[in-house]
């Protein structure tokens, strides 16, 4: 007797097997948008060479409905291609190995309560962030923390994104305070 998984199991490979079956078939066509007007459509180019209408969008279909309905082969060729990937690196019993971690040594957030007490960074932070004016110290660690992302200035020691996002700040802010004095 099948379980209700497992008969669910088996409508998702029939799916799947009827999708790869279709992508076959469709190998080489390219499904593109045309408008005269008034009246927008998405055409097929195939394989063969020939052309031919596939849908007419009602007037009322938004922009991302007419890029998703456009997309669907390609995108249901990307996800076999994604599915057959994965069924290939668990077969080999691969999993995704993180990437080792890539924090540089050094404390960012100390640099960064520094930057923070300098008023040309607070000029500088201005520009990034145009709500106001930055007067002190305490404004500008809020505006920096906002535009990294982060609540805290120690996770620039502790998380590799935040880190390069206030190492690529603190290089724009040097080429930006080097281009004032010319």
């Amino acid at each position: 007797m099948t379980t209700p998984a497992q008969a669910a199991r088996e409508r998702e490979k029939a799916r799947v097997s009827r999708l790869t079956g279709i992508a076959e078939l469709c190998r080489g066509d390219r499904w593109s948008i045309d408008t005269d007007g008034t009246n927008t459509r998405i055409i097929v180019r195939r394989a063969t060479g020939e052309h031919a209408v596939l849908c007419t969008m009602h007037a009322d279909a938004l922009p991302e409905d007419i890029e998703l309905i456009n997309g669907a082969l390609e995108n249901v060729v990307l996800f076999l291609e994604l599915r057959r990937r994965a069924v290939i690196a668990l077969r080999q019993g691969r999993t995704h190995e993180p990437t080792p971690s890539r924090l540089r040594a050094g404390d960012f957030a100390a640099n960064a309560a520094m930057l923070c007490a300098e008023p040309l960074f607070h000029r500088f932070l201005e520009r990034r962030d145009s709500s106001r004016a930055i007067h002190n110290k305490d404004h500008a660690d809020t505006v920096l923390k906002k535009l990294l992302g982060i609540s805290s200035k120690t996770q620039l020691n502790s998380e590799e994104r935040a880190q390069v996002a206030f190492l690529d700040m603190r290089a724009d802010f040097d080429v930006w305070k080097q281009g004032r004095g010319r």
